[in-house]
């Protein structure tokens, strides 16, 4: 029990909370966006409090002042950094970059990725994540661990169409069994020395820590992954997935009396 206590104490969860609600009709942060009466980023910082993490660091861009004051005000009861990246600062692999190089994150510790716009019906996910991600370095010897859904719903309908350009079915949204990346992710402290040498913080193209830090990792065979059932992730990045989000939730709420 003490062994995991210790490894919870070496993590730090990064909240990537820079962006906009403006796809939900909205100005405000997406992190403030309120979800059955709540905002996005209580579910997710108390997810992991309640699994006894209590080190996080915000990263923030769109409206950060707002963030912050609601942060102060709110008193989570937890250790709370923040970074703000300059607006020249774009894509999530410059604002881990920026947050190493003015100190928010701890290069000793570990790091859990997450967004506030995902859902996350597990409570014990992130104590599940931080084991099985463990059993990945001493095993396998990977330094990262990535979170991937076994399949989705695809936005679209499908069809198919024989030689002559009739239309032989067609599926609206279909159910795409194929893993999709949550964005979710924990890697060690050698993830930091990737960061330091593969983004560029004087680009002037936004670059993206899925694009250029996972991919090299899995080429050289150092990424491991976790799949879940797509029941217990919500991602929030429409108007209609945030309509859906608010009735799933309520519906787990009621069930589990949380």
């Amino acid at each position: 029990m003490d062994d995991i206590k210790d490894e919870i104490e070496n993590t730090q969860i990064v909240v990537l909370a820079g962006g906009a609600a403006k796809r939900m009709g909205s100005n405000e942060p997406k992190a403030l966006l309120k979800l059955n009466g709540k905002p996005l980023i209580d579910y997710c910082i108390e997810l992991y409090k309640n699994c006894g993490f209590k080190n996080f660091v915000l990263l923030l861009g769109y409206k950060s002042n707002e963030i912050k004051k609601y942060i102060e005000e709110k008193k989570f009861g937890v250790n709370i950094k923040i970074s703000v990246e300059p607006d020249t600062c774009k894509g999530k692999g410059k604002a881990l970059k920026y947050a190493l190089q003015n100190g928010s994150l701890d290069k000793n510790k570990r790091v859990i990725i997450h967004f506030p716009d995902d859902v996350l019906l597990d409570k014990r996910l992130p104590i599940r994540l931080l084991l099985h991600h463990l059993h990945g370095v001493e095993t396998l010897h990977t330094v990262a661990t990535n979170v991937f859904v076994s399949g989705t719903f695809y936005p679209f309908g499908t069809g198919e169409i024989d030689n002559r350009g009739i239309v032989t079915t067609f599926i609206e949204k279909p159910f795409i069994d194929k893993l999709t990346n949550t964005g979710m992710c924990i890697f060690e402290p050698e993830v930091y020395e990737y960061i330091e040498k593969l983004i560029d913080m004087n680009s002037k193209e936004p670059i993206e820590f899925e694009k250029t830090i996972l991919p090299k990792l899995a080429s050289e065979r150092k990424l491991y992954s976790m799949v879940l059932s797509p029941d217990i992730w919500i991602s929030i990045n429409t108007q209609k997935e945030y309509e859906d989000a608010e009735k799933i939730v309520s519906n787990y709420l009621k069930l589990n009396k949380t």
